[in-house]
C-alpha cells in the first residue's frame, strides 16, 4: 500500500500538456470531475458537505435533508465503487508483477542462448577469413613469377621501341644532313617534320649524351638550312623567258623547308625579301627626292604595281600563295610610304598646296581600295560593294577575281597546313593626311565663294519668255549649280574622311546656302514705295520660286550628310536655320510684289479720293476708278499668279487682299466730304471692288488646280476686310438721327480701340457741324463702356485736320 501511495503521489505530480488536455476534452464529452486536470478535492468535498450539519442531518428536515441524504448515499456508493476499483487494480497489478517475474527468467535464458549463437558465428567467420588469407598468399606466390615476366616484357618492349626510334632518329638526322648538302629540299622539308616528331618522344631523355648530341646537331642543321636557303635567294637571278628553271624549282622546294622550320624562319625570309625589293623605292622616292613630292604620289603607287607585276613574273611560282608575299610587300610599302609622306607633309605644312594635298589623298584612298580588293577579306569586299564597288575600275575588279582564284588554289593538299594572309589596307596610308585636312575646309570655302561669283555673272537675272516652263513658273539656275557642287563635294569628301573634317565642311555648305540666299535677296528691286514693272515682278517671282526649291532641297542635303558623317557628329548636323531663311526669302519676295501692287492701286485710289463726292448728284454705274482697278489687276496679276507655285499663289492672293483693302479704306477717309448720293455711289463701288478682289485667284487660269479649302480661306479674308469697308460706307449713307444706331449695328465689335476714331472720321466725311459731331460722339460714348472704348475729344480740331490731311480743292 505504501508503494501505491507513492505511485499516487507521483501521479499527482505528472502534468499533461495543454494541447493534450484540450484534445481529451473534445473526444470525451462527459468528463468526470475527478478526471479534470484542475480537480481540487477540498473544493469538491466542500461543495458536497458545506458544513458539519450536512454530515449528521435530522430526519424531520424532509425537504432539505432529503437532498443531503441522497448526496450522502451517492457518496457512500462512490466510495464503495472506488474501493472496488482500487481492489481490482491492485489485483491486476499483482497478477502482472507475478507474470512479468516469470517472463523475466525466460527472457534472460533466451538472451544467453543468443549470445552463444553469435559467438559461434564469429568463430566461423574468423575461420573463413583465415582460409581466405591463406588462399590469397598462395595465389600471390603462384602469380609472382608471371608478374615478373610481364614487367620484363614491358620494359623490353619499351627498350626495343626506344632503340628503334633512336635508330630512326639517328638515320633521319644523318639523312637530313646528307640531303641538305645535296640541296634536296623537298625531301628535307618532309623529313623535318618527322625528325621533330621523333624528338618529341625523347623529350624526357634530353640529359642522355647521345640525345643531347643529336639535338645539338639538329639545331645547327636547322640554322644552316635557313642560312643556306636565304643565300640561294641572294644569288638567284630570275630569267622570266626560261620559265621555272632548276634553281627556281629548288627555291620553291626551299620555301617548303622554311615553312617546316617555323614561323620565325618564314618571317625572317620575308623581311629580307621585302627590304631587298623596297630598297630601290626608298632611293627613288625617299624624303628630299624630287619624286617624293605630293604631286608625284601617283608615281609611288605605279611603282608598286610595276613591282608586283615583276614579282608575279619572277617569284610568283617560287613563294607559296598562302604566304601572301605580294600582300606583305604591299603592307611594307604602305608603311614606308606613310613615313615618307609624313615627313613631306610636315616639311610643307606652312606652304602646302591644298590642291596637291587633296589630289594625293584621293589617289591614296583609291590605291588603298585597290589593295583592299586584292589582298583584303574578299568576302567582306563583295558584301560592301554597294559603297565601294561603284568606284572600282576594271583593274580593281580583275584583282578581286584573281584574289578569289588564288584563294581557291591555296586549298590544294600541298598547302593544307597553311593559311592565306589577309590584311586591312584601309586608311593605312591615308590616315597620315587627316591632321592636315584643315586646309581642305578652306579650299571648299573658297570654291563655294568662287562658284557664287561665277553663277552671279552667268545667271540671266532678267527673265526671258523663252526660258519659261509650260506653266509659267521660272527659277534661277544658280541654285541648281550650287546644289550640284555640294552634292559632288559631299561625295568627294565622304570618300576622303567622315569625321570632324566632313562636319566642318558641312558648316561651309551652310554658309554657302546663306550666301546664296543673300545673293537671291539682293536681286529683289530696291525701289521703295514705287510700282514694279512686269520684268521686276518676274524677277521677284523667280527669286521666290528659287528660294522655294532651295527650301525643299535643303532637308535632303542634311539627310545625306547625316548618312555618311560619323555617329558622334550626326545629331549636330542641322540645316533648319538655312531652310527657314529660304522660307523667309519666299515671303519677302512675294511681299515685294504685293508692295508694288499697292503702289499702283494707291495711284488709282488717290484719284478716287479727289472726286467730288460732296456734290454728287446722281447714282449711276460703277465709277471709273473701279474699272481702272479691275484693269490693273487683270493686267498684272495673271503673270505673277502663273509664275508662282500652287502653294504660294494663294499666299500671294491673301497678302494682296490684306494690303489692298485697308488701302482702299484709307483712301475713302481721304475724301473731303461725301453727301448722301456720294455715299450710295461709294456703296455701289465697294460692292464692285469686293467682286473684283474675290476674282483675283481665278485670274491665274486653271481653276481646277485651286484648293477649295484655300479658296475658302481667301474668301474669308476678303469678306472680313471688305465687310468693314461696307459698314463704313453704309454708316456714311445713313441719316444723321439714326447714324449712331447704324454704326453700332454694322460694327458690333464695340471693344475695338479704333471704333471711336472710325466714327469720328465718318462724321467729318458727312460734313456735320462741330456741335453736331460733339453731340453724336457724346451719345456714342455714353452708350458704350468707357473702359473698352476711346473717349473722343472733338475740340482738338487741329489734330483731326492733321490726321485726315485735308487738302484745299
Amino acid at each position: 500500500m505504501a508503494d501505491m501511495s507513492n505511485g499516487t503521489d507521483e501521479s499527482k505530480e505528472f502534468k499533461f500538456s495543454h494541447e493534450l488536455e484540450k484534445t481529451v476534452k473534445e473526444v470525451v464529452e462527459d468528463l468526470d470531475p475527478l478526471d479534470s486536470p484542475e480537480f481540487d478535492p477540498v473544493a469538491y468535498i466542500n461543495e458536497i458537505f458545506p458544513d458539519e450539519r450536512s454530515l449528521t442531518f435530522a430526519k424531520h428536515e424532509a425537504d432539505s435533508a432529503g437532498k443531503k441524504r441522497r448526496l450522502h448515499s451517492r457518496l457512500n456508493m462512490k466510495l464503495a465503487g472506488v474501493k472496488r476499483d482500487l481492489k481490482s487494480v491492485s489485483d491486476g497489478i499483482s497478477r502482472s508483477v507475478r507474470q512479468h517475474s516469470c517472463e523475466r527468467v525466460q527472457t534472460k535464458q533466451a538472451v544467453g542462448d543468443a549470445k552463444q549463437s553469435i559467438e559461434a558465428l564469429f568463430n566461423k567467420i574468423k575461420a573463413i577469413k583465415d582460409k581466405a588469407e591463406k588462399s590469397e598468399r598462395m595465389v600471390q606466390e603462384i602469380c609472382r613469377d608471371i608478374k615478373s615476366l610481364d614487367h620484363a616484357k614491358k620494359h623490353l618492349t619499351t627498350t626495343i621501341s626506344a632503340l628503334m626510334k633512336l635508330h630512326m632518329l639517328v638515320q633521319a638526322v644523318d639523312m637530313l644532313v646528307y640531303m641538305s648538302e645535296k640541296k634536296q629540299y623537298k625531301e628535307v622539308a618532309n623529313r623535318l617534320g618527322a625528325v621533330d616528331m621523333l624528338f618529341l618522344d625523347f623529350a624526357q631523355y634530353s640529359s642522355i649524351p647521345k640525345i643531347a648530341e643529336l639535338k645539338t646537331t639538329m639545331q645547327k642543321e636547322r640554322s644552316k638550312l635557313q642560312k643556306q636557303i636565304v643565300a640561294e635567294f641572294h644569288t638567284y637571278g630570275p630569267n622570266p623567258s626560261v620559265g621555272l628553271d632548276d634553281v627556281a624549282l629548288m627555291l620553291r622546294e626551299g620555301c617548303f623547308v622554311i615553312q617546316a622550320l617555323g614561323p620565325k624562319a618564314k618571317d625572317d625570309l620575308l623581311i629580307w625579301f621585302s627590304r631587298s625589293k623596297l630598297g630601290p623605292y626608298t632611293e627613288l622616292f625617299g624624303p628630299g627626292k624630287p619624286a617624293g613630292e605630293l604631286r608625284q604620289t601617283d608615281r609611288r603607287y605605279a611603282w608598286l604595281r610595276r613591282t608586283l607585276r615583276e614579282y608575279e613574273e619572277q617569284f610568283g611560282n617560287i613563294f607559296p600563295k598562302p604566304w601572301g608575299v605580294p600582300a606583305v610587300l604591299s603592307r611594307d610599302f604602305c608603311l614606308l610610304t606613310k613615313d615618307h609622306l609624313r615627313g613631306v607633309l610636315k616639311a610643307q605644312n606652312n606652304s602646302m598646296d591644298i590642291n596637291a594635298l587633296v589630289g594625293a589623298l584621293q589617289k591614296t584612298i583609291a590605291f588603298e581600295q585597290e589593295l583592299q580588293v586584292r589582298f583584303g577579306n574578299v568576302a567582306e569586299t563583295i558584301t560592301d560593294g554597294s559603297s565601294q564597288g561603284a568606284g572600282m575600275d576594271a583593274n580593281a575588279i580583275k584583282m578581286r577575281y584573281k584574289a578569289e582564284r588564288d584563294a581557291k588554289d591555296s586549298k590544294s593538299p600541298k598547302f593544307k597546313s597553311m593559311s592565306i594572309v589577309k590584311m586591312d589596307f584601309r586608311k593605312l596610308i591615308s590616315s597620315v593626311f587627316y591632321p592636315y585636312l584643315g586646309q581642305y575646309v578652306q579650299l571648299e570655302r573658297e570654291n563655294i565663294a568662287k562658284l557664287l561669283v561665277q553663277v552671279e555673272k552667268e545667271e540671266k537675272w532678267v527673265p526671258d519668255s523663252k526660258d519659261k516652263d509650260s506653266d509659267g513658273r521660272r527659277s534661277f539656275s544658280c541654285a541648281e549649280k550650287v546644289f550640284i557642287y555640294i552634292k559632288k563635294s559631299l561625295q568627294r569628301c565622304s570618300r576622303l574622311t567622315t569625321g570632324a573634317i566632313l562636319f566642318e565642311i558641312a558648316g561651309e555648305y551652310r554658309q554657302g546656302l546663306r550666301d546664296l540666299a543673300a545673293l537671291l535677296k539682293s536681286k529683289l528691286p530696291k525701289k521703295a514705295d514705287s510700282q514694279l514693272s512686269k520684268s521686276e515682278n518676274a524677277i521677284c517671282c523667280s527669286v521666290a520660286n528659287t528660294a522655294e526649291d532651295c527650301k525643299d532641297i535643303v532637308p535632303g542635303i542634311e539627310e545625306a550628310i547625316k548618312k555618311v558623317v560619323d555617329d558622334k557628329f550626326e545629331e549636330e548636323v542641322d540645316f533648319s536655320p538655312e531652310q527657314e531663311q529660304f522660307a523667309g526669302l519666299v515671303n519677302t519676295a512675294i511681299e515685294t510684289v504685293v508692295k508694288g501692287f499697292g503702289y499702283r492701286l494707291g495711284k488709282i485710289l488717290h484719284l478716287m479720293a479727289r472726286m467730288p463726292w460732296g456734290s454728287w448728284e446722281a447714282v449711276g454705274d460703277q465709277s471709273e476708278y473701279v474699272n481702272q482697278v479691275n484693269s490693273m489687276l487683270s493686267q498684272y496679276v495673271p503673270p505673277v499668279a502663273r509664275a508662282l507655285s500652287d502653294t504660294y499663289h494663294l499666299f500671294f492672293c491673301n497678302q494682296l487682299a490684306k494690303t489692298a483693302i485697308p488701302l482702299y479704306e484709307e483712301h475713302i477717309f481721304k475724301c473731303k466730304r461725301v453727301n448722301a448720293l456720294g455715299a450710295q455711289q461709294l456703296a455701289l463701288d465697294v460692292h464692285a471692288i469686293k467682286s473684283i478682289f474675290l476674282a483675283i485667284p481665278r485670274l491665274r487660269g486653271g481653276e481646277e488646280k485651286l484648293s477649295e479649302r484655300r479658296l475658302r480661306a481667301f474668301t474669308r479674308i476678303v469678306d472680313r476686310q471688305m465687310g468693314r469697308v461696307t459698314a463704313i460706307v453704309k454708316t456714311l449713307a445713313s441719316p444723321t438721327d439714326c447714324l449712331i444706331a447704324t454704326f453700332k449695328t454694322l460694327m458690333p465689335r464695340a471693344t475695338e480701340a479704333d471704333a471711336a476714331e472710325t466714327l469720328t472720321k465718318v462724321l467729318y466725311l458727312k460734313g456735320l457741324q462741330k456741335t453736331e459731331q460733339r453731340a453724336l460722339v457724346d451719345s456714342y460714348n455714353a452708350s458704350v463702356d468707357s473702359k473698352d472704348h476711346v473717349s473722343l475729344d472733338t475740340k482738338n480740331d487741329g489734330r483731326l485736320r492733321k490726321l485726315f490731311k485735308f487738302r484745299s480743292s
